[in-house]
C-alpha cells in the first residue's frame, strides 16, 4: 500500500515552533481532506524541558534522536542561531531526511552546503519562514516566477526597524523612546542591535537574492547600516521633502552587476513600500515578465512564520509521498558579479550641523562641486549666531565613492560641530 503519511521531529520550541506545533496538530484534519496527507508529529525536543510541558506525551531526549529516528521523514529546526543549527540540519540531511527551517542567518552563511548535501541525498530543503514570515515571497521567487529574469528586490524586511520608524513619524518621538515602545510591546528583543544595526535585513535580503541570482554572497560583501543614527530631526526633515524614511534590503541586477545592500532610505510618500506601517513587511520585486509586484503582510510572529513552515511540511510531504524526486536547483549565473558599493549612484540626503555664520553653505557647496555632487534642495530653518544648527541637503544622483570623500573633508572643517548624517535616496515610483 502507498504511503500516504508523513511524520515529523521538531527541534526548537520557542514562539515559532510552538505555534506550528499547536496550529499543525490543530489543523490536521483539514489538510489531510485538502491533500489526502495524513502528516504526524512524532518527537519534540527543546533543551529548555519546561518548553515541551505542553506536548510531553512527544517529548524526546535529545536532538540526536529525532535525527537518527527511521521513522521521522522531515525535520523541522527552530532552535535559531547557526553552528548548532547547522550541525543538525546537516546530520539530518546526511541521515535522509528533509528540513525545513526558518532560520535566515543559517541559510546566509551555510545556505551553499547545505542545498547541496539534500540534493546530494535526493531530500528536500525548506525555508519559507526564513523570509517575511507569512508573506510567500520565497515560493513566488522560486515557483511563480521562475520564468523571469528578477532586476530587482526592495523589502522591508524587519518588523521592529519598521515598527519604530512608523512611532518615530507619527508619534513624533525620538529613536530611544521608539526602541522603549517596540520592547513594551514584544516587538523587539532585550537586546535588538541584530535588528536596529540592519543584520537581520541583510540576513534576509541575501536569501533573496541567491534564490534570484544563484550565487549567495557573504554578508561581509554588502554594505549593512541600520537606523541607529536616524534621529526624529530627520524624519521631520525628510517629511517636509515629501519623503519616508524606511530600512530597506536592496537587490539590484543591471548587465553583469548586481548590488547587494541594506540602509535606511527615503522613498517617496507616494511609493507603496512608504505605506507599509508597525510590524509589516512588504517586498517590492521587477522581472522582466512579470512588471512590477508588491508583496505585503505580517512580517514576523509564532502564527505568521508558523504558517510558512506548515506550508513548506505540506508542499515537502506531497513531494515524499509522490516518490519521485524533484530536483530543485538554483542555477548561478557566472556572469553575475557583485558591484562595490562605492560605485553605486543615488541621490542622497544630508544633515550637517554647522556654526551659523557667513560662508559656511559656500564652504560646503564648494567642498560638494570638487566631489562632482551637485545640490538640489537646502533647508536651513534655525537662525542663531552662538550655536550649532542644522544645514539639510538633497542632492541630485553622485557617486557613493566621492559622497564618501566629500563628508569626511566637510566634517573637517572647523564649523563643522557633528559627524554629518548621510541617507541615501530610493525614488523610482511603483
Amino acid at each position: 500500500m502507498d504511503k500516504k503519511s508523513v511524520n515529523i521531529g521538531v527541534i526548537g520550541c520557542g514562539t515559532v515552533g510552538l505555534s506550528f506545533i499547536k496550529n499543525l496538530i490543530s489543523k490536521k484534519k483539514i489538510i489531510k481532506e485538502k491533500t489526502g496527507i495524513e502528516i504526524n508529529i512524532l518527537k519534540v525536543f527543546d533543551k529548555v524541558k519546561s518548553k515541551i510541558n505542553p506536548f510531553k506525551n512527544l517529548s524526546a531526549l535529545s536532538a540526536e534522536e529525532i535525527i537518527k529516528d527511521k521513522n521521522i521523514d522531515i525535520v523541522v529546526e527552530l532552535i535559531g542561531g547557526t553552528d548548532f543549527a547547522y550541525e543538525f540540519c546537516m546530520k539530518a540531511i546526511e541521515n535522509g531526511k528533509s528540513v525545513v527551517t526558518a532560520n535566515k542567518a543559517l541559510l546566509s552563511k551555510y545556505g551553499i552546503d547545505l542545498f547541496k548535501k539534500a540534493k546530494e541525498k535526493n531530500v528536500y530543503l525548506g525555508f519559507e519562514a526564513s523570509v517575511a514570515g507569512a508573506i510567500p515571497i520565497i515560493k513566488s521567487l522560486k515557483e511563480s516566477f521562475v520564468g523571469n529574469k528578477i532586476t530587482k528586490i526592495l523589502g522591508i524586511l524587519n518588523g521592529t526597524t519598521n515598527y519604530i520608524l512608523s512611532e518615530m513619524y507619527y508619534k513624533e518621538i525620538d529613536f530611544e523612546k521608539g526602541i522603549e515602545a517596540a520592547k513594551k510591546l514584544g516587538y523587539a528583543e532585550a537586546n535588538p542591535s541584530l535588528d536596529i544595526k540592519g543584520y537581520d535585513t541583510a540576513h534576509k535580503i541575501l536569501i533573496l537574492s541567491y534564490i534570484s541570482s544563484g550565487k549567495l554572497f557573504s554578508i561581509d560583501d554588502i554594505y549593512v547600516e541600520g537606523i541607529d543614527r536616524i534621529k526624529i530631526i530627520d524624519v521631520k526633515f525628510a517629511s517636509e521633502f515629501g519623503y519616508r524614511i524606511k530600512l530597506l534590503g536592496i537587490c539590484k541586477k543591471e548587465k553583469n552587476q548586481i548590488e547587494i545592500r541594506v540602509h535606511p532610505v527615503l522613498l517617496p510618500k507616494t511609493h507603496l513600500l512608504s505605506l507599509v506601517e508597525g510590524v509589516n513587511n512588504a517586498v517590492y520585486v521587477e522581472g522582466d515578465l512579470i512588471g512590477k509586484s508588491l508583496f505585503y503582510g505580517e512580517g514576523a510572529g509564532g502564527n505568521a512564520a508558523g504558517s510558512s513552515v506548515i506550508s513548506d511540511v505540506v508542499d515537502i510531504s506531497k513531494k515524499i509521498v509522490s516518490k519521485n524526486f524533484v530536483e530543485e536547483n538554483f542555477v548561478p549565473d557566472e556572469n553575475i558579479f557583485l558591484k562595490p558599493f562605492d560605485e553605486i549612484e543615488t541621490k542622497y540626503y544630508f544633515r550637517f550641523t554647522a556654526i551659523d555664520k557667513p560662508g559656511v553653505l559656500a564652504k560646503i557647496s564648494k567642498i560638494l562641486g570638487d566631489n562632482s555632487i551637485s545640490i538640489l534642495s537646502v533647508i536651513q530653518k534655525q537662525d542663531n549666531p552662538k550655536k550649532a544648527v542644522p544645514i539639510i541637503m538633497l542632492t541630485h544622483k553622485a557617486k557613493e565613492k566621492n559622497v564618501k570623500k566629500a563628508i569626511k573633508e566637510i566634517d573637517k572643517l572647523d564649523v563643522i560641530k557633528n559627524s554629518t548624517i548621510t541617507i541615501r535616496l530610493e525614488e523610482e515610483l511603483m
